[in-house]
């Protein structure tokens, strides 16, 4: 191995690893939370990894390619139909995930295809449960923060609809 392979990561002779990059649209909501794209390469589990990510929640009906080449991160598999809302036991689902972790200090990462959608949406009841807020307050930060989010109008119910469940 050259020093040039060296400082690509090489883990063979003429083999070349990528550098940690995040995946699209990556950004964090809450010091242990982030919403992103779906993770496409084995260098964005790497950036997940590095910046504390231990838990990743897919919200897309398949998993997320390369989803094994990290076995630091814990994959969370919560299928919702692209533009559909998640039901009120999904968002249970999925609040309690990020609840456990947080308990542990360790990271959690949520996307579904793009980031915008179901990824919005449920950062958005996050907000709703942790910050005490209502779902068109939640609404407006998450598309504050994460420009594009929350695509549907039964998207926006299903968040409004969650505050009026656990108010």
């Amino acid at each position: 191995m050259n020093a040039e392979e060296a400082k690509q990561g090489a883990s063979a002779p003429g083999e070349r690893t990528m550098p940690p990059e995040p995946p699209h649209n990556f950004s964090w909501v809450a010091p242990q939370l982030a919403g992103m794209a779906m993770p496409r390469l084995p260098a964005h589990y790497q950036y997940l990894h590095e910046n504390g990510i231990r838990h990743l929640v897919t919200l897309c009906e398949r998993k997320p390619p390369y989803h094994d080449t990290c076995p630091g991160i814990q994959l969370h598999h919560i299928r919702i139909g692209d533009f559909c809302p998640p039901t009120l036991d999904q968002i249970k689902r999925f609040l309690q995930i990020v609840e456990e972790a947080s308990t542990k200090k360790e990271g959690v990462g949520v996307h579904c295809l793009h980031g915008y959608g179901r990824t919005g949406t449920m950062l958005a009841c996050y907000l709703v449960k942790a910050q005490k807020i209502t779902g068109v307050d939640a609404i407006h930060e998450i598309r504050r923060l994460r420009q594009g989010s929350i695509e549907t109008q039964e998207q926006e119910k299903a968040i409004i609809q969650f505050h009026h469940h656990i108010k």
